[in-house]
This record gives C-alpha cells, structure tokens and sequence, in this order.
C-alpha cells in the first residue's frame, strides 16, 4: 500500500502547481481558485472538446450550442450543435482547456453571444421542484475588451433564464426572466456583477407591444451582486422553486423574487457570453456548470431524505435491541424496518435523560445533547447528535452504508460530479458551562478510514473557529501511526450568534470558510493537496495528495459532536441550524 500511495503522490504532485498560504478576509469572489498570489497560473494546453471532460457532459447532454458570427449582422445566431451531440465538437470560440479543464466561450463584437441553452424547457411553479443551474466563472481580462467600445452601457451577459412559449403553447416575449451581467459602470459602481430582473411579463418590445404601456417604463430591477473579480472564479446559483427565484453568489443569498407572474411562461437556462459592448472579444471561464433537478420541502432549508441521524442513546436504550452503540434513524425512502424514520417533524427524545436530541422549531433544525451520559459510535469515546450525508450515486439509491454507494469521490463518473460543497447556516443556542465547550459542526470523512479530513470545530465565543485536518490516513480503519493533524483558523462567533460555513473538496484541494450571514467578514483558506502550506502555529505542513486518490469515497457529516467524554451531567449543548446544504456538480 505504502508503494502504490507514493507513487500516487508523486504523479498528483507533479500534476499540480502553486504554494501554500491564507486567504483572509477580504477575498469575496474567489472560492475555488487557489489562494491569490501564491500560486503560478496552470498553462492551458491545447484545445479539447469539452463534451470530453466529465463534469460538462450533463449539461452538453441536454443543450444546443447557439452561436453568431462575429464578422456577420447584429443579433444574428446559428445553433451550431443541437440535442446535445456535442461528442468531439470544438471550434476556435468553443472548447476546453486541456490541462486547467476549463470549458472556454469566446464571442467578438457588439449584440453577438455564444451560449449554451439548455434543451429541457420548465414551469417555474412547480410543487416540491427545486430547479438550480450552479456556475463557476470567470471574465479574465474584461476590462481590456471592453476599453474601445462607445456603448453608453458596457455589459456582456453570462448567465440567463429565457422563455420559449407560454405553457398552453402560445406566444412566449422577447425579454429573458433573468440576465447576470459583468458592468463597467452602473449608478457609480465600476466592475460589478449585477442581476437584470424582469419584474413583470409584458412584452415591452415585441410582436405584442403595446405602445406606451406604463408597464414597459420601469421593467426592470438591477440587483447588485457585488464588485466582480474577473481574474478569479465566482460561483453563482440561479435557484427556481415554486415561483421564487433565489440568486446565490459564493453560497451567500443576494436575492429571493416572487416570480408567480413567469407562471404562465416556459423557461429555459442559458450559459455563455452575449455582448453589450462594442469592438472586443468577451471570453468566459467555467470551471463548473451544472443543472440540478430536485424534489425539495419549501418549508425548509434543508432535504432531510439526504442524511440519516446518530444520536447519544444506545442501540438498546433507544430501540431495546441491537447493542450498546449509538442508535440511528433514517429517511423514510430507506424503508428500513428495524430504524425509527428520521422526518422534519420528527421529535428525538433520549430515554435515559429525557433530553430532545433532534427537532425542528421554527424553521430551525435542533441537535442536542446532554454532556453527562451517552453511546458513542465504534471509534469514538464522544457522544454525538449528527447527521451523516447519505450519497444517492444512482437513479435507485439505497441507504446502506456498508459499501461506498452512500459516498462519493472527488471525480465521481456516476453522478459527473468533480466539487462537493456542505453550506450550513448556524447558531451555538446553549453550551456546557466550563472553560473549552469543543464541538464538532461539520467534517468530511473518507469510508471506512478513521482519521476524518475534515471537522471544522467551534471552542467558545472568544476563540477563532478551528479546522483540523488529517495530513495523511490509512484504510480499512487501521490506526495511523503516521498521520500529523494540524489546523488553520476561521472567524470568531460567540454563542447566540448566527454565521454560516462552507466546506468544499474538490480535485485541486480542500476549501474552509466561515462569514456573517450577509456574506461579510469571509475568512478562508484554500488547501492544495500534496503542497506545502502554513498553519496556524505557523508551522509548514502538507496535506497529503493520496487523499485526492481516485480509490476513497467521502461524505459529510453536520450536528454536533462534542470532543470531550460526557462527564458534566445537567450541561447541555444545543446548535440550530437554519440552513443546510449539499451540493455535487
């Protein structure tokens, strides 16, 4: 084993460039890329076709490729690829980046667009449908192409939500439900993102106009998505559910819309570059791009049928079978017969205490437990109030965590997924009454390996959120005599306060951060595998590249696990979370 994992060390650690450090607060828009200034750029290579790269064929699969030419009349278009048969397709506008694996879209000239529109055409008020088109993208250079144009409104469109028709197969209008928009200036703000919203569905300029229509004179909201770092990657989520449409930048909300006047019209999402400037090339980056159907509870921020529930009371005490270990329920679609289901409107009560380990008040998810007695888990001597991410890698998902179906890997083919994100919005309600209540909120966790990647610790109000790492690991939950954990540090929450995380794994590395509710305040560090990196002593340490093997599944965890024995009867934690979210693409 020690032989295989060197050699992979050493194939992921020529693959991969840059060094370590920190990306402090500050850095609002960069998420993904490695920390800013310390990492040499990646040469691009050659030319491939994107539909090569498995991350982008689910999107491909199920879009047409809309394309103008440049040297040709304003506003004109060609579908260049349609019905998704974009197998060894590229052109010198369209294609991906060898060795960054970057899907590039270029177009010239004003009025001229070279997008990606997505096939499968929706209702925007469906019951239970959760509807999202995730996009990780960047602008380089930007501002250069747009430095000759005349245009009063320099803009370049990036990201849609059109119609086609309306439901009854009538007319649709001429104007999309959404833009998300690179602007060199608006009302004074240079270089920001912004979102154009149609605020009504009234046809302001076509076949059915109607002149003067006071509707037409202020048909627009300009949102301001905040100022655009055009060098680095920014993900945005355009997320419809049952008439509402919300606007994600970096995991944190800019804004939710009632759209119940779209109902009557069909919608469609669009990705690429439409030009509102003249004489310059636009040139978009994606590093994702994905279209995610689910079925979603609009009550809640959170799908609980994603997670199953580890509470303090044994198997015995809790179920009157089953052995001292800490009893679990599950979804209701893992139909087990012998586990309790684990619902939103499911009341955990610990037998032996009385104490509520799992509800939801008030849109708030609860998870506690008592520090004075409990059941641990196999490998563990603390108690714990978790959930642990159930993984659905197919169209027929099962619940068994005995194999690797409920986990996921960095480049997981089965679901074409390259980056997995856990967000949680959260608030420390109440904690044990001595000088270090540590709590684990959140962690990431390879199968069947008992040293965890991740757990991202909070250790009262006055210290720093603390991430502690594993550098290394060994399988089938051998002890790792080897194995250096080292942390880095995040923001200062005090209990009573809400403040959100992100935790994301992907191929180039780990990314940690925590910020106030509004986006604020961002503390962060990127973590390359296999490169050296500072922590927060200080000290030089690497995180391992063999965890980037394509052999380990992972999967998350989020609640409550305190990391101390329950020896302080009466003393209580309770964390709520009113957000929790898992994302794959």
């Amino acid at each position: 084993m020690e032989m295989n994992k060197s050699i992979l060390a050493l194939m992921l650690a020529t693959a991969l460039t840059g060094c370590g450090g920190s990306d402090s607060s500050g850095n609002n828009n960069n998420p993904n890329d490695s920390d800013p200034g310390t990492s040499e750029p990646v040469e691009p290579g050659d030319p491939i076709a994107p539909y090569s790269i498995t991350k982008y064929q689910d999107i491909l699969e199920n879009s047409d490729l809309q394309q103008s030419d440049p040297s040709g009349s304003a506003s004109n278009k060609e579908t260049l690829v349609k019905d998704g048969n974009f197998a060894g397709y590229s052109d010198e506008y369209f294609y991906a980046q060898e060795n960054t694996q970057y899907l590039v879209l270029k177009m010239s000239n004003y009025s001229m667009r070279n997008e990606v529109r997505e096939l499968e055409n929706f209702e925007v008020n469906v019951e239970n449908e959760k509807r999202k088109l995730i996009a990780e993208v960047k602008l380089p250079n930007i501002e250069d192409a747009m430095s000759n144009s005349s245009s009063s409104k320099d803009q370049v469109t990036f990201l849609q939500i059109h119609n086609k028709e309306t439901v009854n197969g009538g007319d649709g209008i001429p104007h999309p439900l959404l833009r998300v928009v690179y602007e060199l200036d608006r009302d004074g703000k240079e270089g920001h993102y912004w979102a154009v919203l149609k605020n009504n569905a009234v046809d302001c300029k076509g076949d059915n106009y109607i002149p003067d229509d006071p509707r037409c004179d202020d048909a627009y909201d300009y949102i301001d998505l905040g100022e655009a770092d055009t060098s680095a990657f920014t993900k945005f989520e355009l997320i419809v559910q049952e008439n509402k449409l919300s606007i994600k930048v970096n995991d944190v909300t800019k804004a939710d819309k009632d759209i119940s006047y779209w109902e009557d019209l069909l919608s469609y999402f669009k990705a690429g570059v439409y030009n509102q400037f003249e004489d310059g090339e636009s040139e978009a980056h994606f590093r994702a791009l994905k279209v995610i159907t689910s079925t979603a509870d609009t009550a809640y921020d959170w799908d609980i049928d994603s997670w199953k529930l580890t509470i303090p009371a044994s198997k015995d005490d809790f179920y009157g079978r089953g052995g001292t270990t800490s009893a679990e329920l599950t979804p209701d679609r893992c139909d087990y017969s012998d586990k309790d289901t684990l619902a939103n409107d499911e009341t955990v009560t610990d037998p032996n205490n009385g104490i509520i380990n799992f509800n939801v008040i008030a849109n708030r998810m609860h998870f506690r437990a008592d520090m004075g007695e409990g059941s641990s888990t196999a490998n563990s001597n603390y108690i714990r109030s978790e959930l642990r991410e159930l993984y659905k890698s197919s169209t027929n998902p099962d619940c068994s965590t005995s194999d690797e179906d409920t986990s996921w890997y960095l480049a997981d083919s089965r679901t074409r997924s390259a980056i997995h994100t856990l967000n949680a919005t959260l608030k420390v309600e109440q904690h044990p009454n001595i000088s270090q209540p540590k709590v684990v909120l959140g962690q990431i966790h390879g199968w069947k390996i008992n040293q965890a990647l991740v757990k991202l610790l909070w250790e009262g109000d006055s210290r720093p959120v603390r991430v502690i790492l594993n550098d290394d690991y060994e399988i089938n939950n051998q002890d790792c005599g080897h194995c250096e954990p080292f942390s880095v540090e995040l923001g200062t929450y005090a209990a009573g306060e809400e403040w959100s995380y992100t935790i994301r794994a992907d191929e180039d590395g780990i990314y940690l951060a925590t910020y106030d509710t509004d986006g604020s305040n961002r503390v962060a560090h990127t973590i390359p595998w296999g490169q050296n990196y500072t922590d927060k002593d200080g000290d030089t340490v690497v995180l391992s590249s063999d965890w980037a093997s394509s052999d380990i599944a992972f999967y998350f965890k989020a609640g409550i696990y305190p990391q101390f024995k329950p020896e302080y009867p009466g003393q209580i934690f309770d964390v709520s979370f009113s957000s929790l979210n898992i994302d794959h693409y």
